[in-house]
């Protein structure tokens, strides 16, 4: 017959500490990422992105070692099994928290992204545009032929606008 109390596991403390101790590492290591990244999204918002150089380094390695401690508790679950509910709960807070400040990233990042994607058509099209070929009419009325800078070399042109 089933009572409804959930199954208590007898844990050593040292098992607890351990879990403890693992969870406080993880939270810390979420929260220098989620600064870092705060920065980067705050520097890109002021449109300065050669200012994200210096936190790269930074960024990189916090980043290796946060991947490397969630492939370590997917593999080895037991790690933080033993932490109290209200640890497990704050490592759940911090993870959530850096996954919110990412969706801001990804944000920003595709917003910069797309507005020198656009920057470089409009350069790329007003580039094409000055080099296509001048069409004009001739003396019967049909286009002339075409006459590039090219065809015809280089020209100075000076603009007087004394009249």
């Amino acid at each position: 017959m089933e009572t409804g109390l959930a199954e208590t596991v007898a844990v050593s403390p040292e098992a607890q500490a351990h879990a403890i101790s693992k969870i406080e590492g993880i939270v810390a290591l979420c929260g220098a990422l989620g600064s870092v990244i705060s920065q980067e999204i705050e520097i890109l918002a002021q449109r300065r992105p050669r200012d994200l150089k210096p936190l790269l380094e930074t960024k990189n390695r916090l980043t290796e070692q946060y991947q490397a401690e969630m492939a370590d508790l997917r593999e080895n679950p037991q790690l933080v099994k033993a932490a109290p509910p209200a640890e497990i709960e704050r490592l759940k807070d911090a993870t959530f928290l850096l996954h919110g400040i990412l969706d801001q990233y990804r944000t920003s990042l595709t917003a910069a992204k797309t507005v020198t994607e656009r920057l470089v058509k409009a350069i790329g099209d007003e580039v094409a545009a000055r080099r296509q070929p001048v069409k004009s009419y001739g003396a019967n009325a049909q286009f002339a032929p075409a006459v590039s800078a090219a065809s015809q070399g280089t020209a100075s042109i000076a603009l007087n606008q004394v009249i």
